[in-house]
C-alpha cells in the first residue's frame, strides 16, 4: 500500500466506490494522455489501472481508501508526484 485515505465527504465503501467508478472512466484518464485498461470489481470494492509502465489499485474500505501504485523503472522517479495528485483528486471528490 502506497498510501491511506481518510474519507472526508463520503459515509462508507459503496458511497466511495460508486463515486470513483463514475469519476474514473476512460475518457478520463485519456485527458493525460495515458493509455491505461480500467477494471473494475464490484464486489471487492476495487478499481485497477494498468497501462505501460504502470499499474493502480484503488481498494475502497469502510472508513478509507487504500492506494497502491506500482511503476516502472523509468517512472519510480516520479512516483512521489503521482502520488500527492491522486490523494489530491481523492481527498477533493470522497
Amino acid at each position: 500500500m502506497s498510501l491511506k485515505i481518510d474519507y472526508k465527504q463520503i459515509t462508507d465503501a459503496d458511497q466511495a466506490y460508486a463515486k470513483v467508478k463514475e469519476l474514473i472512466t476512460p475518457e478520463y484518464i485519456a485527458k493525460f494522455q495515458v493509455k491505461a485498461d480500467i477494471n473494475y470489481d464490484d464486489v471487492k470494492k476495487q478499481v485497477t489501472a494498468k497501462g505501460s509502465g504502470f499499474k493502480l489499485d484503488l481498494c475502497f474500505l469502510e472508513k478509507h481508501c487504500e492506494v497502491d501504485l506500482d511503476l516502472s523503472f523509468l517512472l519510480k522517479p516520479l512516483k512521489g508526484k503521482i502520488l500527492e495528485k491522486i490523494e489530491g483528486q481523492i481527498k477533493k471528490n470522497l
